[in-house]
């Protein structure tokens, strides 16, 4: 998130579209885009999108909501009891990214996302500064929820940001008090125990991955001194997220935001964001994280610079891999997911999600077997802001995606 490009204006196109849209869904989305309280953003109900009539809409967080000016940085669980847990950014005064006053908050739904809960904090910013760029998991064992969060500084500061470990024990309903695990990882300091040597670091937001084994790991990006590149490191834990590890070589030696995902024989993907706009990368784990092959483009990926989720998806005993983008290769538009049939090789299957400018996302497979999207979305009623919107879409609807 630390290398977005600006915001795109909006063009004749979106604009005519939005009216048709708020034709459709009347005086339901009137109230949900003009929401400023818990309780009429909670109201919202979900709409059809009028560009894919199979996706099932509803608004998770929106500008105004709870004391906040602006939201960003989705990332979305189904918690072992069914109900989805969805997380952002509280960017309470800015759009900007840390250090600012950011908090984490999250929202519950328990029917597939057609209605939320009430706002519920995860992390509160305090005298360190904010928490942002919440990543979250499940630990299958335990049930527990997990999220990974920045505390404090940002990537451009002099001293590293406290990487965060907030748990939920009741399927996201509270949180205990976030856990600071840099002794673990990384330090400052050039003879430092820790694994990692750098002068800042964030872990990627949206999704982290718990693999068959149990063991919980997420991708983690740092700055070196005097380094131009971003190193990429897998961070691993083999009991429930208390005691955590270092890869012995980063994924990547100049990416950004990463997401790591398992394949059905147990090979690691880690998908890494193109700082420059271009090619995906992938780099590959066959170790169950330790070490990591050199990256690799993939042609078929364009990537505008922009966070997105990678899941894999077990449909009739074939492993189908989804991976989100703004399906604009030049820009923040029209989010859209990309399928793959052969583990990553190809991807010759693209839906677009998101008929407008849009950025980040996060995905879940829910109890129904639909895939949940939550994405951050320009709205002309919010200018230079995002509304996070979940998308509920049946797979055999993206499966048949002709929209290259």
């Amino acid at each position: 998130m630390y290398l977005c490009q600006c915001c795109n204006p909006f063009n004749s196109y979106f604009e005519t579209m939005q009216k048709f849209r708020n034709l459709i869904s009347g005086a339901i989305l009137s109230i949900a885009l003009t929401a400023t309280s818990v309780s009429v953003a909670t109201a919202a109900q979900p709409t059809d999108d009028s560009q894919n009539p199979q996706v099932k809409r509803s608004l998770v967080f929106s500008p105004g909501d709870y004391e906040s000016k602006f939201y960003r940085i989705p990332g979305i669980v189904t918690a072992k009891d069914g109900s989805l847990v969805a997380v952002a950014d509280k960017r309470i005064e800015t759009m900007a990214d840390l250090p600012n006053k950011i908090d984490v908050v999250a929202r519950r739904s328990t029917d597939n996302g057609a209605t939320w809960s009430d706002y519920i904090t995860v992390a509160k910013h305090d005298s360190i500064g904010g928490y942002g760029d919440p990543a979250i998991v499940v630990d299958r064992r335990s049930g527990d929820i997990l999220v990974i969060s920045s505390h404090g500084n940002g990537l451009w500061q002099k001293s590293p940001a406290h990487i965060s470990i907030s748990r939920s024990k009741d399927n996201g309903k509270t949180w205990l008090p976030a856990v600071d695990i840099n002794p673990q990882i990384l330090t400052t300091a050039p003879n430092g125990k820790q694994p990692i040597k750098c002068v800042s670091a964030f872990a990627s937001s949206g999704g982290a991955l718990q693999l068959k084994n149990g063991r919980i790991m997420f991708a983690l990006v740092t700055r070196q001194p005097d380094v131009k590149g971003f190193k990429v490191y897998a961070i691993y834990s083999d009991n429930g997220g208390r005691k955590w590890k270092v890869s012995k070589n980063p994924g990547t030696y100049d990416g950004d935001e990463s997401k790591i995902v398992e394949l059905a024989d147990g090979t690691l993907i880690m998908s890494i964001r193109n700082r420059y706009r271009g090619l995906r990368n992938f780099s590959y784990s066959y170790d169950k994280g330790a070490t990591w092959s050199d990256p690799v483009e993939i042609p078929d990926l364009r990537d505008p610079a922009c966070n997105g989720d990678i899941i894999r998806y077990g449909l009739n005993g074939k492993n189908i891999l989804l991976q989100s983008l703004p399906g604009s290769p030049d820009s923040r538009n029209d989010v859209s997911i990309y399928a793959s049939l052969d583990n990553g090789k190809t991807w010759p299957i693209k839906r677009i999600i998101s008929h407008c400018p849009s950025a980040y996302s996060a995905m879940t497979i829910l109890p129904d077997g639909k895939i949940g999207i939550l994405t951050e979305e320009e709205n002309p009623e919010f200018p230079n802001a995002y509304q996070l919107w979940l998308s509920t879409v049946p797979i055999d609807y993206i499966l048949s995606g002709t929209d290259k």
